[in-house]
């Protein structure tokens, strides 16, 4: 099994938290995964482009950097233009449908369409807007990491109580999001 995931936006939109949640959430699952993680952000930091290429696998991994990938997550236009056509046939792409103002392309790919800040306000926390993008790609990739282990990514991560329990109430808004868009719209969920 390997798992390579491209999350990607503008700096502050926590794709670097991202990726360090998902390498904490990969070892603490213990299933003996092995895990690599790299940011990669311009010197603007908050505004400017960022982005974090994770790759969780239970065989060792060559090397960090990813040329296709099986899970990619956009939190603008600019991210998707630019990364979409990486994604591998039958992988899933997860967009912030509040800010990216196209859908991707590709009918050989899953595409969840989720209105991440939107629901982040809705749970009076814009900054996890990230968290409830992970959430919509958790209902697809269970297999990979379950919502245990990504609960436990959260737990050492967080800073202290209240954020952690703020974005396990975001992880479990985009694991609902996600179910709902396959009940609702199966043809672009599949």
């Amino acid at each position: 099994m390997i798992e390579r995931i491209m999350i990607s936006g503008s700096g502050g939109d926590g794709a670097v938290f991202l990726g360090k949640l998902l390498s904490w959430a990969a070892m603490a699952a213990q299933r003996g995964f092995y895990t690599t993680g790299l940011p990669s952000y311009g010197p603007e930091i908050r505004g400017g482009t960022s982005r974090t290429e994770v790759i969780i696998s239970d065989v060792p991994i060559g090397s960090p950097v990813l040329t296709q990938m099986e899970s990619l997550i956009v939190y603008n236009d600019m991210s998707l233009d630019r990364f979409e056509t990486g994604v591998a046939p039958g992988g899933l792409i997860v967009f912030n449908a509040d800010v990216v103002t196209r859908v991707p392309n590709g009918s050989d790919v899953t595409v969840l369409p989720v209105h991440c800040s939107a629901e982040a306000a809705a749970l009076n926390s814009p900054r996890s807007m990230n968290v409830v993008s992970l959430g919509a790609w958790a209902a697809h990739k269970a297999h990979v990491l379950d919502r245990a282990a990504l609960v436990e990514g959260l737990r050492h991560l967080a800073k202290h109580p209240k954020a952690f329990e703020v974005n396990c109430r975001a992880l479990d808004r985009g694991i609902a999001i996600a179910r709902e868009l396959n009940v609702r719209e199966p043809a672009l969920a599949r």
